[in-house]
């Protein structure tokens, strides 16, 4: 998703101390200093006394506390009164939702809040946040995922924007590495680097062909073509892509995807490289590999 898809909103301070963003999709964010009445303008004003299903965070300089709730206001109420040890000195709070009563709310299902709970507890301890919280990975079915996947999206330009989080996971996971430092952990990782390129080498006897890919929607494109194409016909050699944990995949796996051997006859063949929380995907068309095995940096 670009800037421009999911736009960005912010109102000025108000009275009561309460600052609201959106982005044009379906995300809302209230941020306003420990105050209840603060909180109760909102509710009565804008949630209309209703449970709306949404995410928090208590913050105390640079410790948080992330929580969900399917009635925010009964939950920040409860943080109001009770003082929790674990960050009894919060001073501001941040609500997230998608604008819509429990009734309406896609956040209504209470594993698709805990996931992305879970998520803002890993991305704000990327950001060097200290945690106090946990949260726990759920089971997803596959229309929970995609919904999670791109609530993250949304979820991570968002919060970059009101000056939370400058880190990401999926940039950390697709940033191109030096080809030097992947040299470097090829011969750690005990490869016999016969010849080295920008784009071929010669690893253990094997040829290599070294893409890094383009970006674009479905991934990281990378197009064989000539020489590169005939090889990936013939299963001789293997693909490096030097990004994240870096993937060594062989032409086996890939051919694999591409399936049908009459679509070598076209002049170029595009795959696309995918990085996921759980690992890396490579897909043409509607086929789809998962090549996670072939990192070279295992977690």
């Amino acid at each position: 998703m670009s800037e421009r898809s999911l736009g960005y909103v912010q109102s000025p301070r108000n009275s009561n101390g309460i600052t609201r963003s959106k982005t044009t999709l379906q995300l809302r964010l209230w941020r306003f200093q420990r105050s209840l009445t603060a909180l109760d303008k909102i509710n009565a004003r804008e949630w209309g006394r209703l449970q709306f299903p949404s995410l928090y965070m208590l913050l105390d300089k640079n410790k948080v506390y992330i929580g969900e709730a399917k009635d925010v206001y009964a939950r920040l109420k409860t943080h109001l009164s009770t003082t929790d040890p674990k960050i009894k000195n919060w001073h501001e709070v941040v609500v997230i939702n998608d604008g819509r009563p429990a009734t309406q709310s896609d956040l209504n299902d209470i594993v698709v809040r805990r996931e992305i709970e879970w998520y803002l507890n890993r991305l704000f301890g990327l950001n060097r946040y200290t945690v106090v919280s946990q949260g726990s990975r759920q089971q997803l079915t596959g229309l929970q995922k995609t919904y999670v996947d791109n609530l993250k999206q949304e979820l991570d330009f968002l919060l970059e924007k009101e000056g939370l989080v400058t880190k990401f996971f999926a940039r950390v996971r697709e940033q191109e590495v030096d080809l030097e430092e992947v040299k470097k952990l090829l011969a750690k990782n005990g490869r016999d680097i016969e010849q080295w390129s920008a784009y071929k080498a010669k690893i253990d006897g094997q040829q290599v062909f070294i893409r890094p890919g383009s970006e674009k929607k479905k991934g990281w494109q990378i197009t064989f073509r000539d020489v590169f194409k005939d090889a990936l016909q013939s299963g001789d050699g293997a693909l490096l892509v030097p990004r994240g944990r870096v993937l060594l995949i062989p032409f086996a796996e890939v051919q694999k995807v591409v399936g049908d051997r009459s679509r070598y006859r076209q002049n170029t063949i595009d795959i696309y490289v995918r990085f996921t929380e759980e690992g890396a995907t490579v897909s043409y068309g509607s086929n789809t590999v998962d090549v996670s095995r072939y990192f070279l940096i295992q977690e």
